[in-house]
């Protein structure tokens, strides 16, 4: 590789505006001993199979891909990326513009955190200048750029096995240059280097394209997400829920299925699945666990750090992973724990059904809301609004307790939110206005037996008993009103509860934990006063 020439590699089919990018090359400043030289290929089949053509027929160490409409403004733009280039080894390619992360759908300019800065007219015939985030360092490190123009000092092939069209050749390449262990950058500016004059886009064949290379790359620049589907016995559910996870959006995702069935119906339908999906585990429990052991497996049976139970008879929305998860990803600092969204209420068809007070909507639009206020509020309205285990996509590390679990007791009934309980005390919660995810009733559940009722009433009077020791209710009459609403929530239901054997241990325990919020009711009167 000759370290003293730099070469200008552009695809064209107008020879007009070809050669007025060459006029701003020409005018550019040379350092001494510089080499300045040009390829253009006028016959490409794509973008990709065309720049690897010219960097074939190039010795030079520096190579500048750019669009036969991108002009170079910047005087010192050669000066600029040699000593770029020369001061950082590891960076292996530069953009003028570029996206600190790919959002999961694979559009860069949807990133919140975009660098760079350019002269370009792409959405409007008017020239404007567009500024995005300063950098302070000499680039900032990003996982995309925009192929206006792109500036290398390593040869890397360009993916014209993938890539046969017009779009993702930008992308593609960035990852390409991450996966070789280099990095892309966007350098600082103080004024724009480049003018874009491209006009409108030719989004032909984009979404396409945009698919392939969420395949390709989806490993390389997003987290795994696991699914966990703990089943029992409703084969035709199933294939429902399953089907939801395979059609997802996002598509770095392990579907972790745990079956508990007493028959073999489940186990002979996942075959096939199994052929055609290398990223399904299935597990038949030899015995018969229950669900909450079951659910426990599944999670044990996880390899990723984010997590989202799918209960074998709910649904997701086709982009729930996608949309949850671009949250996390733009989370830095990790401060979000859990994410949900309004669910929809569905019968056995699928119909929709009227939300109950539970599954209404709460806002409507995204908001991201400190933890323990949110928890608090669960609490003191004795509802569970975060939703059901389909409904969560969660961070692991975040979850300190076994899942089920809140303070070192197993939830019987209400163990979803013994978890979102635990999780909120660590974080944020981000709520999305959309429905993500469908829950299903239907005359195979259990919701409303007497066993579950039960239940249920006393996981709630534990969960406000012990939430201080979380980090709830810093404020007392906050917590005087969870203890009031924990009493009547009891109360008010004894009379369905007429037919639990009274001898139970957990009918004892429910009459236990009603003597205790009475006296805190009592204790904390006084204190409010």
């Amino acid at each position: 590789m000759n370290e003293n020439k730099i070469c200008f590699i552009t695809c064209t089919n107008d020879e007009v505006l070809y050669e007025e990018s060459v006029r701003y090359i020409r005018s550019l400043y040379v350092p001494d001993g510089f080499e300045v030289v040009f390829v253009s290929i006028r016959d490409a089949k794509s973008l990709t199979e065309g720049y690897n053509r010219a960097m074939k027929q190039s010795d030079a160490k520096y190579k500048v891909y750019l669009h036969q409409d991108t002009f170079i403004i910047n005087k010192n733009f050669i000066f600029d990326v040699v000593n770029l280039f020369m001061k950082h080894s590891k960076l292996g390619m530069m953009g003028v513009v570029g996206a600190g992360k790919m959002p999961p759908n694979g559009k860069w300019w949807e990133e919140a955190q975009k660098f760079g800065k350019v002269w370009a007219n792409s959405y409007t015939k008017k020239m404007e200048l567009l500024a995005f985030n300063e950098i302070v360092e000499d680039y900032k490190t990003v996982e995309a750029i925009d192929g206006l123009i792109m500036t290398t000092q390593y040869d890397i092939l360009w993916r014209e096995d993938v890539f046969t069209d017009w779009h993702y050749y930008d992308a593609s390449q960035t990852c390409e240059f991450i996966r070789a262990g280099l990095d892309v950058g966007v350098p600082r500016q103080s004024q724009p280097w480049c003018l874009h004059d491209c006009g409108a886009l030719n989004m032909k064949k984009y979404d396409e394209q945009r698919e392939i290379f969420i395949h390709e790359y989806s490993k390389d620049l997003f987290p795994l997400v696991s699914i966990l589907i703990p089943t029992y016995n409703r084969p035709d559910y199933f294939r429902q829920a399953l089907e939801s996870v395979l059609n997802q959006t996002y598509k770095n995702i392990e579907i972790v299925i745990c079956d508990d069935s007493t028959n073999d119906e489940t186990e002979k339908l996942i075959k096939n699945y199994l052929v055609n999906h290398p990223n399904i585990r299935y597990y038949r429990n030899e015995k018969n666990l229950g669900q909450f052991k079951n659910d426990l497996k599944c999670m044990d049976l996880a390899k990723g750090n984010y997590v989202n139970f799918l209960m074998d008879d709910d649904l997701f929305h086709p982009e729930k992973i996608d949309k949850m998860m671009w949250y996390f990803i733009a989370d830095d600092t990790e401060e979000i724990s859990l994410i949900t969204s309004h669910r929809q209420v569905i019968d056995r068809y699928g119909n929709h059904l009227t939300d109950w007070y539970a599954t209404q909507r709460l806002f409507h639009e995204d908001r991201i809301i400190d933890g323990i206020a949110f928890g608090e509020l669960l609490l003191k309205n004795v509802t569970n609004f975060i939703g059901e285990p389909t409904t969560v996509l969660f961070r692991r590390n975040s979850l300190h307790e076994q899942f089920g679990t809140f303070c070192g007791r197993d939830n019987g009934c209400t163990v979803d939110l013994a978890s979102w309980l635990n999780l909120l005390s660590e974080g944020k919660i981000v709520y999305i206005s959309e429905t993500l995810s469908y829950f299903r009733i239907h005359e195979g559940q259990q919701l409303q037996s007497s066993k579950m009722l039960l239940l249920g009433r006393v996981d709630f009077a534990h969960q406000i008993l012990n939430a201080k020791s979380k980090g709830f209710f810093r404020n007392n009459s906050d917590y005087l009103s969870a203890i009031t609403s924990g009493i009547s929530f009891i109360e008010r239901f004894y009379p369905q509860l007429e037919d639990v054997d009274k001898q139970t241990k957990e009918y004892q325990e429910l009459l236990l934990y009603d003597e205790i919020l009475h006296k805190e009711k009592k204790s904390n009167s006084v204190i409010n006063s």
